[in-house]
């Protein structure tokens, strides 16, 4: 064996002295804790479970590309002409969108349904809300484009009679509808959908099985509220012969909100669970060495650190996110594993000592552990906290912080309530009523044996059988049973065979992986929120939200060249399988065709200088024909040249995370082979940037844990080749992790991101108190250490991985992908224990 690093023994030392300290004055180390984590906790009483923070600053990750972009974006064109069209928007803004299709999945473009419609419409139209006394409708709060609200397409399809007519068809995607200001072109591929083409025609629709009313409104206060009461009344609108779905802005926070809030409401029952189980675990046949209470003050001790942790945040001002509604799962279950140690080290010292020796020897073996593995997870979620995803940053921030609130309440208040058990066996006092009783040789009845009976007899000569009896009936086994028998001769070659096995599959699963959070995945399974984003999956999916290609500086528009690379670009865009060759409309063409018009002839390179100065196109702008562009062009005021320009392209078939990741990048890419300075931007772009950023960051992370966990145990573990192998088991559980997360339906997202991390913590808890019992025990051949290290750590372990599962349990009945992944995940990390104990 390798000689052992001075910082182990220092350590051991250290704890030696502490621990004869804390068997001195156990009271302070109880009391004065409590008085801290009350005043520190007192700040949960002003968390703000529903802090206002919108799904994409909370799963964007920030300093993005796109935001940069929208930055830019925002800098040009930041009020032109005060009116701007919903493709003009470079953030999501205020919105209701509702989906409507018939219960038998027939033809929504029939007069009946047309009239159901129109009816849902004008409720929506006259929904009103009041602010100071004052009434305010829709007409009032929408979004308008040359003083009027955005029309929607297909209500003023089905306000005409057009479709009274046995001969009605459509053109799509692009149709003429008139409408009370006159013809103008639709988009309205963006508004029907799962179409029927008229036989023939690859242009003109006769059916459909879906449409979408999409209500835009401005973005004030009022916007807002109005929003609300949208929410109320389409969920009490109903219809015998349609399926509504229906969404805003606001959605999907307001039902994150309430699921966290659901959830964090169930922790208390999670609490009580984990006091029942640690009881029954740390109970013994034997009533004065039972560690009934003693258990239930280590569940207690992660709660203090809970509280203390949120309340420090609160009081510094750090706002709680959804993700953090874990955290209390995750960090219980830490604390748990940490008692869990103590009580193991307790349980291995001299009976025949005194309380103040035994405290000593205890600490000297468990504390050096859970100082590693504090180390560790403290590291683990520091590291997660450097990601630029903010509610990663958050929830590293709040659980880190617990952690190590955690490790001091376990080495205060913790060992001081172990203090005061171990003087309460040393006066061989009943664990229940902490009255005196006598040792089970000495019972007068198999009744006071059973019930009452425990402790040794101070009269009598220790012998073997009294240290024997504190040991845990699953210590026992682990040291007699399962040790020798994974051991043997015959069962080692089997363990690497079914290792192998298992790494096979997981390199497997691991090729397997779909990375990326959907918007849909965020919302709570079977809300409204959820059935909307289904349905907007199913039948809007074809056509994407429209991407801008903007021209970010000044080039001269008069210049043949300029046109040719704006065309090129567009041609190339269009042909790429991520955009559709329809819809696309770039104004210098129309320009060009109005200055033939006006001219009458066809316009000559050298005579145009003039022609694109602001009054010429500014005249074009006026046009009704052309207005639509009036907000893609931005002029100089003092020059009258155009500044900046930008097109439009429509997305093809971006339903998958895949899907919107590649078409962002091919936009970008396409854009920058250019020689004109241009850029592409839609308002998700923000959003699809994490399908990009999560792997990138998910393997820094993980590279960086990795090493820094070598590092540490190269400190703290007594040689060398045990920091390797506990790297080893590391890497190896990781690829085991991410290998079956794809099995069982998890993404590599954001939030399997977390869980990655706060697997590292968990793997090097485990891994770490195995390989220093292995190295530290008295034994001197590899298989009689390794069944000490059974012995001693396979109950703490095992309690630990069983007490995680049931604290997590609860995450269960979520109906939230966020706390179903965490259940998930972690329950994958804790099925990964035959690692560390085989």
């Amino acid at each position: 064996m390798l000689k052992r690093f001075r910082v182990e023994r220092a350590f051991r030392s250290l704890f030696y002295w502490y621990g004869g300290i804390i068997a001195r004055h156990p009271l302070y180390f109880v009391i004065i804790p409590l008085i801290v984590a009350l005043g520190i906790g007192s700040g949960m009483l002003f968390l703000d479970t529903d802090a206002d923070t919108d799904a994409e600053i909370l799963y964007a990750p920030e300093n993005s590309r796109a935001s940069k972009d929208r930055a830019l974006i925002d800098g040009i064109y930041s009020d032109v002409n005060g009116e701007i069209l919903p493709q003009h928007l470079t953030s999501p803004g205020v919105y209701g969108q509702v989906i409507i299709k018939r219960k038998d999945g027939g033809n929504v473009l029939t007069r009946s349904v047309a009239d159901e419609v129109l009816i849902l419409d004008n409720t929506i139209t006259t929904i009103r809300v009041e602010i100071d006394g004052e009434n305010y409708s829709y007409f009032d709060l929408c979004m308008k484009w040359q003083s009027k609200c955005i029309p929607i397409g297909i209500i003023n399809i089905f306000n005409s009679s057009a479709l009274s007519s046995p001969d009605f068809s459509l053109s799509y995607p692009v149709a003429e509808v008139v409408t009370p200001s006159g013809s103008m072109p639709f988009f309205v591929a963006g508004e029907i959908a799962a179409v029927t083409f008229k036989d023939g025609s690859e242009s003109e629709i006769i059916a459909a099985q879906a449409i979408q009313l999409t209500y835009n409104l401005n973005s004030s206060a009022l916007g807002l509220l109005w929003e609300k009461e949208f929410l109320k009344t389409m969920s009490d609108f109903t219809s015998s012969n349609l399926d509504l779905f229906w969404i805003s802005s606001a959605s999907l926070q307001d039902e994150l909100d309430s699921s966290t809030s659901d959830i964090l409401g169930k922790f208390s029952i999670a609490f009580s669970i984990l006091i029942m189980f640690t009881i029954i675990t740390c109970s013994m046949t034997d009533w004065v060495r039972s560690k009934a209470w003693l258990a239930s003050f280590g569940v207690f001790s992660a709660g203090l650190a809970i509280i203390t942790s949120f309340g420090l945040l609160t009081y510094l001002g750090v706002p709680f996110v959804n993700v953090v509604g874990s955290t209390p799962f995750l960090v219980i279950g830490i604390g748990i594993d940490d008692m869990f140690l103590m009580v193991a080290a307790w349980r291995k010292t001299d009976v025949t000592k005194s309380t103040e020796h035994r405290m000593k020897e205890a600490f000297s073996e468990a504390a050096v552990s859970i100082t590693i593995t504090s180390i560790t997870d403290a590291l683990a979620f520091g590291i997660g906290a450097i990601t630029p995803f903010y509610s990663i940053r958050i929830f590293c921030l709040y659980t880190g912080v617990a952690v190590v609130f955690d490790y001091l309440f376990q080495i205060t208040f913790f060992a001081g309530c172990m203090a005061l058990m171990g003087y309460r066996e040393e006066k061989n006092l009943h664990v229940m009523t902490c009255r005196k009783v006598l040792p089970k040789d000495e019972a007068p009845s198999t009744a006071y044996r059973i019930f009452c009976a425990g402790g040794s007899n101070p009269n009598k000569t220790p012998k073997e059988s009294d240290h024997e009896a504190t040991q845990h009936v699953i210590m026992n086994f682990f040291r007699d049973k399962y040790g020798p028998f994974l051991t043997s001769i015959f069962v080692v070659p089997l363990v690497v065979l079914l290792y192998i096995a298992y790494l096979g599959a997981s390199i497997w699963g691991m090729t397997q992986l779909v990375e990326g959070l959907t918007l849909s995945r965020l919302a709570p399974y079977g809300s409204y929120a959820a059935d909307y984003y289904d349905s907007a999956q199913e039948y809007f999916s074809t056509y994407g939200p429209p991407v801008a290609i903007v021209v970010t500086e000044e080039v001269d528009y008069s210049d043949q060249f300029v046109w040719d690379e704006l065309r090129s670009t567009l041609y190339v865009l269009e042909k790429s399988r991520y955009f559709h060759d329809c819809c696309s409309a770039l104004w210098l063409d129309d320009y060009l065709s109005y200055l033939i018009t006006v001219n009458g002839s066809r316009i000559r390179e050298t005579s145009v200088t003039e022609l694109f100065k602001g009054d010429n196109v500014r005249m074009f702008l006026q046009q009704p024909a052309y207005q639509k562009y009036s907000a893609d062009i931005v002029f100089d005021n003092s020059t009258g040249n155009i500044v900046s320009s930008r097109f439009y392209v429509i997305p093809k078939d971006a339903s998958t995370s895949n899907s919107q990741k590649d078409m962002m990048l091919e936009a970008r890419k396409i854009v920058s082979r250019s020689s004109l300075p241009m850029i592409a931007y839609s308002n998700v772009f923000p959003y699809y940037e994490q399908y990009v950023a999560v792997l990138p960051n998910t393997i820094q992370n993980l590279g960086i844990a990795v090493g820094a966990m070598f590092v540490v145990s190269i400190v703290m573990l007594p040689n060398l080749l045990s920091s390797i192998f506990m790297c080893f088991s590391l890497a190896s559980i990781i690829i085991g992790i991410i290998g079956f997360m794809s099995l069982w339906k998890v993404t590599l997202d954001l939030i399997s991101m977390i869980n990655l991390i706060v697997s590292i913590g968990f793997t090097v808890d485990f891994s770490a108190h195995i390989i220093y019992a292995y190295l530290t025990g008295p034994e001197r051949t590899p298989r009689k250490s390794a069944i000490h290290a059974l012995y001693t750590m396979g109950m703490p372990i095992s309690q630990a991985a069983i007490s995680t599962i049931l604290a997590i349990l609860i995450l269960m009945t979520s109906d939230t992908y966020i706390f179903i992944c965490f259940f998930k995940v972690m329950t994958l990390v804790m099925a990964h224990l035959e690692h560390c104990m085989d």
